[in-house]
């Protein structure tokens, strides 16, 4: 489930900054129109986009450019500004209804999702005030950008020859340890099948030991797998990896899975037909993202911005 909290504050981060438990000393470091940026936002705002991996603020600067990171949260800002003027809101009703979409996405129950981001050291309620914002931003953006984006099947079939080296099947070499959901307390013997992996222990033997797939004999080799024919909490969690690492425990509709990545290879092309709707939905994305970045300007052009570093 790391990998779930991981990949979506990819997305949080660019809207809200959420929580540390670093104490600095605040200061203002951006005034945008009538608001203000303070270092303790800042702080906060690196906390979750690096997930704890610098201890301060201070040692973060000396790892990244500052200026980049402050563009980043007044960008956000100049957004929430413009929800405020066009009286878009999101309602509480509105986040539970997304908190439960991820729940049964994820296969997670709440205190499940509450315990993930305690261990990451960010509160629930941020958590929920970060939903709150990016679905603020979404709204915002579909109003003021023309969601409107031609694309004629000549233009998909020219992006598909020009990028054909993506679609390439792309194939993972895999080892498991599954415990099935017909086992009694599962989930406590895949956390004990992890913490001996994470102890040095072989994965190979502890998938003699615990899988009870067809492949724990072998150690648990399931051989080479297409990225499509994995459900998409296998496929996020494996296009992590680096051959030789294993994923966090997994839970799926039928048990616990620990995979580990052994080795990846291309395969065949993909038929264009089969990634059609794929590639209509990156063009859409890629458009959008240049409108995003034209509409910032924009309001970065009209606004009152200083940053005091």
């Amino acid at each position: 489930m790391n990998r779930f909290i991981a990949t979506f504050f990819l997305i949080l981060t660019i809207s809200f900054p959420l929580i540390s438990n670093c104490e600095i000393v605040d200061r203002v470091i951006a005034i945008v129109n009538d608001d203000i940026i303070t270092l303790i936002e800042l702080e906060k705002y690196v906390h979750v986009e690096k997930h704890g991996k610098y201890v301060s603020v201070n040692e973060y600067f000396r790892n990244i450019k500052l200026l980049e990171r402050i563009d980043a949260l007044v960008d956000n800002l100049l957004i929430k500004q413009q929800a405020k003027k066009l009286k878009i809101d999101v309602s509480d009703k509105e986040i539970d209804a997304i908190i439960n979409n991820i729940k049964k996405q994820y296969l997670i129950t709440e205190e499940e999702l509450k315990e993930q981001l305690k261990k990451d050291n960010v509160n629930f309620k941020d958590f929920i005030e970060g939903l709150r914002t990016s679905t603020l931003r979404t709204r915002v953006l579909s109003q003021v950008i023309s969601p409107e984006v031609l694309v004629t099947d000549n233009g998909l079939i020219e992006f598909y020859n020009k990028h054909i080296a993506d679609y390439r099947e792309e194939l993972y070499k895999l080892k498991q340890i599954f415990i099935s959901n017909n086992q009694s307390n599962p989930q406590n013997k895949a956390t004990a099948a992890h913490n001996q992996l994470k102890e040095g222990k072989p994965f190979e033997s502890i998938a003699k030991e615990f899988s009870d797939d067809p492949s724990g004999p072998d150690g648990g080799d399931i051989g080479f797998i297409k990225s499509e024919d994995l459900i998409p909490e296998l496929k996020g969690a494996v296009r992590t990896l680096t051959p030789g690492a294993y994923t966090d425990v997994i839970r799926t509709p039928y048990g616990f899975l620990i995979l580990k990545l052994i080795e990846t290879k291309k395969g065949d092309t993909i038929a264009f037909e089969a990634v059609k709707d794929k590639i209509h939905e990156r063009i859409i994305q890629e458009e959008s993202g240049k409108r995003y970045k034209e509409y910032i300007n924009k309001l970065r052009k009209s606004s009152y911005i200083e940053v005091k570093i």
